[in-house]
């Protein structure tokens, strides 16, 4: 039984990149609810999320929470949702896929996670796999990996990370990438 936690980032206090009306709380919780949900639903994977809807609006889901909860889960793959953002102005977009450090594990699944991404979403372009020191990357004890789905700030990516339907073909390549990971 392959064990997956998804951390969909932000929440409650916490909006994470606002743009306009797209707020990355929002997005990166659909996403990686899409992609928890396509492996879920196999015989062979056990799927836990830190999030499955907002969390109070008074408070927000902290990092070493996030940690814990994927430890307690025994969890072979840790994987962080988010979407970035830049400065106005800066012609930023496209998606990019963290791991920690010369970590062996977690660069195999953010390449895994990259390709899936940049084989089925076209819409928003590839950046690159890089390492990080990402706290909650950093501190797993599963392999992790952090997932920048596209820049809210940029023209070009964010009237599709707004679109439900790309969201869930998001979530769906992302899934992908982790079935590679695990060899299936």
């Amino acid at each position: 039984m392959n064990r997956v936690v998804f951390d969909p980032g932000h929440g409650g206090v916490d909006p994470g990149a606002v743009s306009g009306t797209a707020i990355e709380k929002d997005i990166s919780l659909v996403i990686a609810l899409a992609a928890a949900d396509q492996l879920a639903a196999r015989d062979d994977f056990y799927v836990e999320v830190t999030r499955e809807t907002d969390v109070a609006l008074d408070r927000e889901l902290g990092l070493e929470e996030r940690v814990d909860f994927s430890d307690r889960q025994s969890a072979d793959l840790f994987i962080s949702v988010h979407c970035n953002a830049m400065a106005p102005g800066s012609p930023a977009n496209g998606f990019e896929v963290f791991h920690y450090y010369n970590s062996g594990a977690g660069s195999q699944a953010a390449s895994d996670v990259f390709q899936a991404i940049e084989n089925n979403i076209r819409e928003i372009g590839p950046r690159s796999v890089k390492d990080a020191g990402f706290y909650v990357i950093k501190h797993t004890q599963a392999p992790a990996i952090l997932v920048e789905c596209g820049f809210l700030t940029s023209q070009q990516d964010r009237p599709n990370l707004e679109s439900a339907a790309f969201q869930q073909r998001y979530g769906e390549a992302i899934a992908s990438g982790i079935l590679r990971y695990f060899g299936l």
